[in-house]
């Protein structure tokens, strides 16, 4: 009898691709009306244009079917699909663009609403993935219903069915009681008296009086981006934090905000990597300070054209008395003015001639704490075991004068921890302590953690 051969196993059948869906038809008109208004606004400007209407009939008609045609190729070659591990957004109807969000990369989803899209009754998905930026994770637009079916459906595939239940539980729960509200005022007076809009204002004003006094009208071509650089940080933030809340649930600290697109966020603690407290000149006069956070998974709270640094906002403006008390939420036990600060040598003169003296470090248990600047001062936050790196910098006048920087390295966000300009004996020092204590904060929180085995 010959020997048995075992039967070859079948080749598993290939893998067919499913087609992919496209999203909701008026995503175009949602997406492209601002684009509309803003060219019907210009049209009216124009002084010739104004003195023959039919002009600019044809002028508002070519924009309208131009910007639907392009809207149109924009929505039937952008589709998406699901597979086995992730969800796959083609879109581009020149340039082909695809999108690979891994399932195990979400960290959270968020059905969002802006105004238009709210009265429309469509919605988007906002997916914070790790790694990437919050334009990458957009999905919109669907209807609302079908917009919440697909966040259910993807957190059942990122996170598993009983992480689901507890979030949608957590949706279910009545508001909890608010911490603090930010008045509108406040946040009113505080973008008023921003560097940026007090810069901006002032140079709007000296362009119309030289336009005026002077004749000189080709200077008025600056005053439009003078003038966005007033109208714009009023616009994000007094109409973005309008109603700024603050609570507190069982899952973190839960902030609330927004006119018209009104935004929620939960920031759990374990994920907070550091902190920046912001304080304006004028602010430090009246006692107002802005916080804002690192947190892990969420590549800053940026939206296409903002600032890639941004981060998620604590609280948008708030006296010192507010500062400690949501300091001490998410950091507890934490007090900034019981920690020391080491203020820079006063040679660093030569590289700071005003800002030097505002220069210093200082440390607890918990954080590496460093402050800058005399106009607008910057502190940073950073937790020792979120510290992932430290290392000492040095350049060539720095070298003249024995000086050197020590940089705590942090995930992407608005936090830059910097001890500037401090003694190179100092700084050397100061690189090898602090990166034993970030080792030392590491164990000690593994060492708390529960046995996984």
């Amino acid at each position: 009898m010959g020997p048995v051969t075992e039967p070859t196993p079948a080749a598993p059948a290939p893998r067919v691709e499913q087609k992919g869906a496209r999203l909701h038809p008026l995503t175009p008109f949602v997406k492209g009306w601002i684009v509309f208004v803003a060219v019907a606004l210009a049209l009216f400007n124009n002084e010739g244009l104004r003195e023959n209407l039919k002009l600019a009939g044809i002028g508002l008609g070519a924009a309208l079917v131009g910007g639907i045609l392009l809207g149109t190729l924009s929505w039937w070659f952008t589709k998406w699909q699901l597979t086995d591990d992730a969800i796959r957004v083609d879109s581009g109807f020149l340039y082909r663009r695809t999108r690979i969000i891994r399932f195990d990369r979400i960290q959270a989803i968020d059905v969002a609403q802006p105004f238009v899209a709210r009265l429309l009754g469509m919605a988007e998905l906002r997916m914070d993935v790790a790694g990437g930026g919050k334009s990458d994770g957009k999905l919109s637009y669907f209807k609302y219903s079908e917009a919440v079916e697909l966040r259910t459906l993807l957190l059942v595939r990122a996170k598993g069915e009983q992480v689901v239940q507890q979030q949608t539980q957590l949706d279910q729960q009545p508001e909890p009681e608010a911490l603090l509200v930010v008045p509108t005022g406040r946040l009113l007076g505080a973008t008023l008296l921003s560097s940026a809009v007090l810069g901006s204002a002032a140079a709007l004003f000296w362009v119309i009086v030289g336009a005026m006094v002077f004749d000189f009208h080709v200077g008025l071509f600056a005053a439009l981006p003078l003038l966005l650089g007033v109208v714009q940080p009023i616009w994000k933030q007094v109409v973005g934090n309008h109603g700024f809340t603050l609570s507190q649930t069982d899952h973190g600290l839960r902030t609330k905000r927004g006119l018209f697109d009104v935004q929620r966020q939960t920031i759990p603690p374990g994920r907070v990597q550091g902190l920046l407290i912001t304080e304006p000149l004028i602010w430090r006069m009246l006692g107002w300070s802005r916080v804002e956070l690192d947190i892990a998974g969420v590549a800053g709270g940026k939206e296409d054209g903002d600032n890639d640094n941004e981060g998620a906002q604590l609280l948008p403006v708030g006296e010192r008395g507010e500062v400690n008390a949501v300091l001490g939420r998410v950091l507890p036990g934490f007090d900034l003015d019981a920690i020391e600060l080491q203020r820079a040598p006063e040679r660093a003169k030569w590289l700071r001639p005003i800002g030097w003296r505002y220069l210093a470090y200082g440390a607890d248990e918990q954080v590496f704490v460093t402050t800058a600047g005399w106009v607008s001062r910057r502190t940073s936050i950073v937790l020792h075991h979120k510290t992932q790196s430290v290392r000492l910098a040095q350049g060539p006048i720095q070298r003249r004068l024995n000086l050197a920087d020590v940089h705590i390295d942090t995930p992407q966000g608005p936090t830059n921890a910097v001890a500037l300009h401090r003694s190179a004996e100092e700084a050397a020092w100061l690189t090898q302590a602090q990166a034993h204590q970030a080792r030392q904060a590491r164990q000690a929180i593994e060492s708390t953690r529960p046995d996984q085995s």
